[in-house]
């Protein structure tokens, strides 16, 4: 028996699942390693404060791409094999983007606790690691927009995806976490994707997440880019990306 939360509005549970939050979350992942490198470029920015919140945020985006990852690996990417056998080398592909992956993740948190101690030389590892990050991520978070959710929507229903998405990304997670991601994701975001989001949550609990549970999200905000111009920088959809590359 299904245990997703009804959406506000009705969908057909049956027919094809909708894939765009994938391409939301992958946005503020984007968006969020521009603006890491961009403070780090000015040496004015980077108070004692600042610096110590920037290491925190590289390792809390190192953990949700962590939790991020494992989830289609435990759940979505399974799924799609069974609805779909035909998709076993894409599918297979995306494990092997995930284990060329995770190996830059673990570099980049040593270099981000590295930079928190104020070791020396840290700067300069960290922003390397932010580099070998992009050139495996990046590629892998456009293949799996374009290439690898067409086949999920195509194999995956609605009902599924919910569940799935229930199950792996929310039940799994704390209130304040799922609180905290929440305002991250919708940080800077463009109209569309902000409705598709609190769409997606109910109207007590989206009240309660955005208008109760903010000011955690409000303050680190402000440490990390409050009079930076990486206070600016949009969601990083695909098709604005390349502009603050």
């Amino acid at each position: 028996m299904s245990t997703v939360v009804p959406r506000p509005h009705p969908v057909d549970l049956d027919g094809p699942c909708d894939t765009r939050m994938m391409g939301v979350v992958h946005s503020a992942l984007r968006r969020d390693l521009v603006r890491v490198r961009m403070v780090l470029d000015d040496p004015d920015w980077l108070t004692v404060a600042r610096r110590a919140g920037l290491a925190e945020h590289v390792l809390w985006l190192m953990h949700t791409l962590h939790v991020h990852h494992h989830g289609e690996d435990i759940g979505l990417y399974p799924m799609v094999l069974r609805n779909d056998p035909g998709s076993r080398e894409l599918v297979e592909d995306m494990d092997g983007d995930h284990q060329r992956i995770d190996p830059a993740i673990e570099a980049l948190e040593a270099a981000a606790r590295a930079f928190a101690a104020d070791a020396p030389g840290a700067l300069n590892e960290l922003l390397a690691a932010l580099g070998s990050l992009d050139d495996v991520l990046l590629p892998h978070l456009e293949r799996e927009e374009l290439v690898m959710m067409p086949v999920v929507s195509g194999c995956v229903s609605q009902r599924e995806w919910d569940d799935w998405n229930e199950q792996v990304n929310v039940k799994s997670k704390t209130l304040m976490y799922l609180a905290q991601e929440g305002h991250w994701i919708l940080d800077n975001l463009d109209e569309v994707g902000r409705g598709l989001a609190l769409d997606l949550v109910p109207p007590v609990p989206r009240f309660v997440l955005v208008r109760l549970l903010g000011g955690r999200y409000r303050r680190k905000r402000a440490l990390l880019w409050e009079g930076t111009s990486a206070e600016a920088v949009p969601s990083l959809s695909l098709d604005v990306a390349g502009a603050w590359r």
